[in-house]
């Protein structure tokens, strides 16, 4: 019985809920049925007074107005207690009192004025009490009892009066004014019903809507933990892949044997795999932090598929397929470093998945526009799972996670970078037979393209005696990086935080470039050292230059909000000498 009873508390909490809700409308719309009730009043006491010069009929209406005013009271005293449920309730049936109360002083009017063989006074108030029992049943009813307590004591008086009369006809006539008040009540009730799933509806798709919220919430939750773990997890390990890169740049300008120098190559291209890896996380950082910019200029499809093809022919020739790129003379108007990245993403898969056959790129004409495909004759995708595969760390086919076949982020980006250029991306695929991904990008006439003069970039490349003040907390790095900048002839004095500016630097030192790592000690930033500096030289014109491994949208965007060019961990000797040169070019 106990577990019945507790059952039964369980059902009666949300019969409860909708019973308080019913007696909250009741509450909201008492102004409105109080104000006409003093309005009928008035006009059937008018009436009344006319026709039977009863002074009685004066007094009446201002006990019914007094009355009235009282429950205006009460329904003001309702809106302090009109979040407790339990409270509510109670109001609900207090509420019902007074509308008994008011129904009786209706109810009344049939003993005090009704004159049975004045047909005008009885049709007068017949007309008067039918109508408000109706008029107040839209109101009323949404707490059914208020509804019964007010129609019984309105309209019983009158038809006990006509049935008392004595005549067939008056007894008929109350006889069917019973029958109506019955109805009535069947119908507030029904009314309430219908009330009730109305309210439970809407609370239902209430709780539907904080679930779903709540979800959402979880979702972004999750999504923001899952991003700060791979920032963290990827700036750990860049850290010593981007001191090995560097040191694998200072062996191989030092090593002279052959022997070496194959193994040094192999080292560095299992580095930059493992690069490669690295950098597809900080791509999807980077594009979830949206620091990502788009700058579209024509280009032709033509240099485009020139340097893919240049990048992929010996990838696939290694792996013994065939790749072919169909050179064109469209024209394209978007950034090309976005549609570089896309296209190398969609091409490295298809010559991934591809075991045998070949690999096409080409490019047709479509109104307008310019449809880039990459067609291959892999393995295939099924229906169910295309739309999976542009999820992040989604892979097919992959089941012992060989990390030769990525990380399952290259479809990620290309939907994230697809979506930034307002480009489509369609795909056709026959499971066993092969795939199609396309790309769909605004054309643009030949004229359109803007010659870019690289030469004067390309013949500055003299670094020899230039300052370069470097701020690295990291031991290996620090050398690495001395190392490297020491042999292109640069002369290097490092520090490790901001209290070394005074304590290390000498007025007099003048440096041409601050190079400056982005996360340092005791929550210390390369850019806050770097202000330093420049405090204490009193000068804001050095050029300098932030190095981060950090993943962290966040972190990038205020290592972007800083306003000094950016470099990401690994960093290849190569990048680091082209960027001091184009810097001390633009100085």
């Amino acid at each position: 019985m106990a577990i019945d009873n507790k059952n039964n508390t369980s059902m009666d909490m949300p019969a409860r809920k909708i019973q308080a809700e019913r007696i909250r409308i009741l509450y909201r719309q008492a102004n409105s049925v109080l104000l006409g009730n003093i309005l009928i009043a008035s006009l059937l006491t008018v009436g009344l007074y006319n026709l039977t010069d009863d002074i009685l009929t004066l007094y009446w209406l201002a006990v019914v107005v007094a009355f009235t005013l009282f429950r205006f009271v009460l329904a003001r005293l309702y809106i302090q207690d009109q979040n407790d449920d339990d409270k509510v309730i109670v109001w609900g049936y207090i509420f019902a009192a007074t509308t008994f109360v008011s129904g009786s002083l209706w109810g009344v009017t049939a003993i005090l004025f009704l004159q049975i063989h004045n047909n005008i006074i009885m049709l007068f108030m017949l007309m008067t009490l039918t109508g408000i029992m109706v008029g107040s049943a839209a109101s009323l009813s949404n707490f059914a009892w208020s509804y019964y307590a007010f129609a019984i004591p309105t309209s019983f008086p009158f038809a006990l009066a006509l049935m008392l009369e004595g005549s067939i006809e008056f007894t008929v006539l109350g006889s069917m004014l019973l029958v109506f008040l019955i109805l009535q009540l069947v119908l507030a009730r029904k009314s309430q019903n219908s009330i009730d799933e109305s309210i439970a509806l809407r609370n239902a798709n209430t709780d539907l809507i904080m679930r779903l919220d709540s979800k959402i919430v979880h979702a972004e939750s999750a999504s923001a933990a899952k991003t700060r773990f791979l920032a963290a997890a990827s700036h750990d390990l860049r850290q010593p892949m981007h001191a090995m890169g560097l040191f694998l740049d200072i062996l191989q300008v030092k090593n002279k044997d052959p022997e070496q120098s194959e193994i040094i190559a192999k080292i560095r291209k299992s580095s930059q795999a493992l690069g490669g890896l690295l950098g597809s996380l900080l791509d999807i950082s980077k594009l979830d932090a949206g620091i990502v910019t788009i700058e579209k200029k024509a280009f032709s499809v033509k240099s485009l598929f020139d340097g893919l093809a240049s990048e992929f022919i010996p990838v696939a020739k290694e792996k013994g397929i065939s790749i072919r790129f169909v050179t064109s003379s469209l024209y394209i108007d978007s950034d090309r470093q976005a549609v570089e990245r896309i296209l190398r993403n969609l091409i490295s898969n298809a010559i991934r998945y591809t075991d045998q056959g070949r690999v096409l790129v080409g490019c047709r004409r479509r109104s307008d526009s310019v449809v880039v495909s990459v067609y291959d004759t892999g393995i295939g995708i099924d229906p169910e799972k295309r739309d999976i595969i542009f999820e992040e760390f989604q892979q097919l086919n992959n089941h012992n996670r060989d990390r030769s076949k990525g990380l399952g982020l290259g479809l990620s980006i290309v939907k994230r970078l697809a979506n930034l250029l307002g480009a489509g991306i369609s795909l056709d695929s026959v499971p066993g037979r092969g795939s199609v991904f396309s790309i769909e990008l605004p054309g643009c006439d030949s004229a359109d393209i803007t010659n870019w003069n690289f030469a004067e970039l390309e013949n500055h490349d003299d670094l020899a005696g230039r300052q370069i003040l470097l701020i690295e907390d990291e031991v290996e790095i620090r050398q690495a990086i001395s190392f490297l900048l020491n042999s292109w002839g640069c002369e290097v004095v490092g520090l490790t935080c901001r209290d070394d500016v005074k304590a290390e630097l000498l007025a007099s030192y003048q440096p041409d470039l601050i190079l400056a790592d982005y996360r340092l000690p005791n929550y210390e930033t390369g850019v806050d050292v770097i202000r330093a500096i420049y405090d204490y030289y009193q000068i804001d014109d050095i050029p300098a230059i932030i190095i981060t491994g950090d993943t962290d949208p966040e972190r990038i965007k205020q290592a972007k909000q800083s306003g000094f060019q950016i470099l990401h961990k690994p960093v290849s000797g190569i990048e680091l000498y082209s960027l001091l040169n184009s810097v001390f070019q633009s100085k």
